[in-house]
């Protein structure tokens, strides 16, 4: 069910198991294991910066008017960065294991299979030029609602931001570390629940994620229930636009 993924936005599932599944899950916002999260090194500044330990360069007073422009160029950097993940067997600081046959036939097919349905066959029926605007706006679009989606759930002011110690151990437990670097939003919202496909509810996700996205509702208040009652701050924020402010 997985390699629907490949087919439908032509973007690796194996990659993407090990940047969220086996990345982005276990070591959620500690910073040179969550491959998320990575920026550029020390001596190279990098165009953004989203963590409290990256040097402030004046540019980045401005970087709420020109990062938004350039989120919208994530859906093509994902599909060529699928590329050299998988050559290179590396995602920052993810080992990956070397594709299996069927892995390296599914990860092909996937993207000659996208380049057919999105250029191939339109180019029968319409200009170049048109089917060109219209790929951009479709992928801008895709590309600006996914990094809103993931920024404003972790990538926000009010969670931690976790340090290994000398021995490189987070002295934290993995539930409690999943509430303390997840931000909720707007999870009373249908339209939210229902157009983020639930991750407005990101502490359930993180708490569950093998259960079905549309149990998150319910298992929400759980949390928030549990949270108070172990004395663990719960981050919540009432709307999507306000969680938006807090980038």
């Amino acid at each position: 069910v997985g390699s629907v993924h490949d087919f439908h936005s032509g973007t690796s599932i194996h990659v993407w198991r090990y940047q969220h599944v086996l990345g982005h899950h276990p070591f959620t916002n500690i910073d040179g294991a969550d491959p998320d999260i990575v920026t550029a090194a020390a001596e190279v500044p990098d165009i953004r910066r989203i963590k409290w330990n990256q040097h402030w360069l004046p540019r980045y007073f401005y970087q709420h008017i020109y990062v938004p422009m350039l989120y919208c160029f994530l859906g093509i950097k994902i599909r060529l960065q699928d590329f050299y993940i998988l050559f290179t067997l590396r995602n920052s600081n993810i080992r990956v294991n070397p594709p299996t046959t069927t892995q390296w036939l599914m990860f092909l097919c996937g993207k000659m299979f996208y380049l057919t349905i999105r250029f191939i066959i339109p180019y029968q029926f319409m200009p170049l030029t048109s089917l060109l605007l219209y790929n951009v706006i479709a992928d801008m679009v895709f590309s600006y609602w996914l990094a809103l989606i993931f920024q404003i759930s972790h990538v926000v002011s009010e969670v931690e931001w976790p340090k290994p110690d000398k021995d490189n151990v987070v002295d934290m437990d993995w539930a409690e570390l999943q509430v303390a670097t997840t931000h909720d939003y707007a999870t009373d919202s249908w339209f939210w629940t229902v157009f983020t496909g639930a991750l407005n509810h990101q502490t359930a996700h993180h708490l569950f994620p093998g259960v079905i996205q549309s149990h998150y509702p319910k298992i929400t208040p759980i949390v928030k229930q549990t949270c108070e009652e172990f004395g663990l701050k719960y981050h919540y924020t009432e709307t999507a636009l306000e969680a938006l402010g807090r980038q």
